[in-house]
């Protein structure tokens, strides 16, 4: 089988190299061509055009950082068309990008999956992603070894703006563990006490599983390589809302559900 990779960052890099290790033919292609050409050294060919890399490609795989970037890559899949080509794109972004993606794939006759990722460089590169699709998903199933090769378990919700929104659904609930965490961190360290204790403790409570999975990468920010900060700054507004407009202040706090509703 054949793919075509657009965008070769932390996630569409380790996809291609998965893919190569799996055995698939696999061109990758990306704004920046020197980022893209360390892939080379892995068997994959790497091209100077969206149009070059589409050659011979059984699946167009997305994998870049935001609504611009995606529309940009997908105009130029949709005016390279070639036969029974299928667009796939992991990449986060609207709900309302992955509407008007959808939208025209097809006028062109040509099938289009959102199908977001949870996981991160390491997950893609061992094949354990977990997908979230809509869309034509019918249409990829045809190609079941790309999903085996890539995916632990793949959830179908319906239309693509389902799947982007279910995505940054997830992310807004991981972002704001992972601050919520990094408060408690500040304000137990201004008492003296030190992460490690803060840490032993709170791993006999429910708060075990977020200390787990963000409690070093706070510690040691910036020897790993995530998400960055603009893409996750504007998630704080919405409790900010909250407490500028003093609605909340004198109710439970799982009444911030409640309070975000009536924002919509």
């Amino acid at each position: 089988m054949s793919v075509a990779v657009f965008g070769t960052g932390l996630i569409g890099s380790n996809i291609a190299r998965r893919l190569l290790e799996r055995g698939f033919r696999v061109s990758v292609w990306n704004r920046s061509y020197e980022k893209a050409a360390s892939l080379g050294q892995f068997g994959a060919r790497v091209t100077k055009s969206i149009r070059e890399a589409l050659e011979g490609a059984e699946i167009a795989s997305i994998n870049v950082s935001d609504d611009n970037a995606s529309l940009y890559v997908l105009e130029n899949i949709l005016n390279n068309l070639g036969n029974d080509l299928v667009v796939v794109n992991h990449s986060t972004v609207t709900p309302l990008h992955s509407r008007r993606a959808y939208e025209m794939s097809t006028r062109k006759n040509c099938p289009y999956i959102a199908l977001p990722i949870m996981g991160g460089p390491k997950e893609a590169m061992s094949g354990d992603l977990v997908g979230i699709a809509g869309g034509d998903y019918d249409k990829l199933v045809t190609h079941k070894d790309y999903i085996d090769a890539l995916f632990r378990k793949v959830h179908v919700v319906g239309s693509p703006e389902e799947a982007s929104a279910v995505k940054l659904a997830i992310n807004s609930v991981y972002f704001s563990a992972m601050i919520g965490l990094a408060e408690a961190l500040v304000l137990a360290e201004g008492w003296g006490v030190s992460p490690e204790k803060f840490f032993e403790i709170g791993q006999d409570l429910w708060i075990k599983s977020i200390i787990e999975r963000y409690g070093s990468r706070l510690i040691v920010a910036g020897s790993e390589k995530g998400i960055s900060l603009p893409h996750i700054s504007s998630m704080a507004q919405l409790l900010l809302s909250a407490s500028m407009r003093k609605a909340i202040s004198e109710e439970d706090y799982t009444r911030v559900y409640k309070f975000l509703k009536g924002l919509v």
